[in-house]
């Protein structure tokens, strides 16, 4: 390895921030958006606050469906076929409505959730359009009924003879994970077909336990916690496999688990002597902790994609703010907050789809955030000509960030920064 080539290799080794493209989710209607889910065409569904709540789902810089025949609606879901789901509801203690509605316009409310009296939740959508939901026998209830809808079978009640049935997921072949209530303790359950597995007495769990998501390969995501200890592991139905993936020691508590499609899993939790943690599982790499700023006091892990890049929101010092950040090839989380226009106060994500794009909140507004290639500084795909010229337009300047002419982020644009373009010069991958 020649002088030159070290050079670039020991500059690009520290040039791993996340630098991304903004996009703002705005519309032309007076009114104000509150968003849930994005899909990978990025299209989205949530809720706009106009004369009335209307569940939207939003595409190419507009609301392109408005459901308008409920006093409240709001979107919830959507899978990558452009299906959206929410729900509706005329009044207080009303049963709700299932809407199931797509970026051409149309909605169509499928099914009332009778006895749901104005508690449902939904909790997952599959590419075939089934949702799974629950509803509560009302604020602060312990009670739930867990529902599924499809189109070939329409409203279904799982297991309704239950004390309580909860679903965190369903998959492909319309099975459900979650749990249900056993005696005093929530066990695990799968349900398909109108058959309940009781998962905690297939596998000996004890104290509660819950199915919590799939994964592609149809592996079910497992809890359990005895004695305030929680641990987690992958359970395959198909052959019976077990696969641990850790145990969280007496002490930690506010913990959440976001699985990936390929079984990567992320953590965040807060420890009595630790203090807030956050981390990722995946087969080939096992438990991985993610270093924080002393400044954090708290984070929530809210998505994982399949290239192990965790999306989360964070609580900082000084002044107790949110910061949206996301972790990936480093060994801490990024803020990403600085990269938002209009300078926020707060930020958080929303959601990250399969292909790391994110939609994020700062303040009121929301953004679709890309992650664009290193080094590119034209956007055009391609390190060439066209962004050596662009550096060099802004050759000595002070006030370019780290995602954009400054490179390395030393406060200067010089040439540590051309020497990064020539160092990654060529197509993006």
């Amino acid at each position: 390895m020649n002088l030159t080539m070290l050079i670039l290799y020991v500059l690009l080794s520290f040039l791993n921030q996340d630098c991304f493209q903004a996009q703002p989710v705005t519309t032309d209607l007076s009114g104000t958006l509150s968003l849930n889910a994005m899909n990978n065409d990025q299209v989205i569904t949530g809720q706009f606050d106009g004369s009335s709540n209307e569940m939207i789902v939003w595409a190419n810089g507009e609301i392109v469906t408005r459901v308008t025949q409920f006093n409240e609606s709001f979107g919830v879901l959507i899978n990558n076929n452009g299906v959206a789901a929410g729900l509706g509801s005329n009044g207080i203690s009303q049963d709700d409505r299932l809407i199931i509605a797509n970026a051409f316009g149309e909605f169509d409310v499928v099914a009332t959730i009778t006895g749901s009296a104005g508690w449902s939740s939904l909790t997952a959508i599959n590419e075939q359009g089934s949702v799974a939901g629950n509803y509560s026998a009302g604020s602060g209830s312990s009670d739930w009924q867990a529902f599924l809808w499809s189109t070939k079978s329409g409203l279904q009640f799982i297991n309704p003879t239950a004390e309580t049935t909860y679903a965190y997921d369903i998959d492909d072949k319309n099975r459900i994970s979650g749990q249900m209530k056993i005696a005093g303790n929530y066990h695990a359950m799968l349900w398909e077909n109108g058959n309940t597995v009781d998962l905690a007495k297939l596998l000996n769990l004890n104290g509660h336990s819950s199915g919590r998501s799939f994964d592609a390969s149809g592996r079910i995501l497992i809890s359990e916690f005895v004695d305030s200890i929680a641990t987690f592991k992958w359970y395959d139905p198909s052959n019976n496999a077990l696969v641990d993936i850790h145990e969280f020691p007496f002490g930690s508590y506010t913990l959440r688990a976001v699985a990936s499609d390929d079984g990567q899993v992320a953590f965040s939790w807060s420890s009595s002597t630790l203090g807030p943690q956050l981390a990722r599982w995946s087969d080939e790499n096992g438990f991985e902790y993610a270093i924080l700023e002393k400044n954090i006091l708290g984070i929530t892990a809210i998505s994982i994609n399949q290239d192990g890049s965790v999306a989360c929101t964070a609580l900082t010092l000084p002044i107790y703010d949110s910061i949206a950040m996301v972790w990936s090839d480093g060994a801490s989380p990024e803020s990403l907050h600085g990269q938002l226009p209009d300078s926020p106060t707060t930020s958080r994500v929303i959601t990250m789809n399969e292909d790391g794009e994110l939609v994020i909140k700062g303040d009121a507004n929301h953004w679709i955030f890309t992650e664009t290639c290193f080094a590119d500084l034209d956007t055009s795909g391609i390190r060439d000509v066209g962004d050596i010229l662009l550096l060099l337009g802004a050759w000595g300047q002070t006030d370019q960030d780290s995602c954009g002419a400054d490179i390395d982020g030393n406060g200067i644009v010089d040439v540590p920064d051309l020497l990064a373009v020539i160092g990654s010069w060529g197509p993006c991958e």
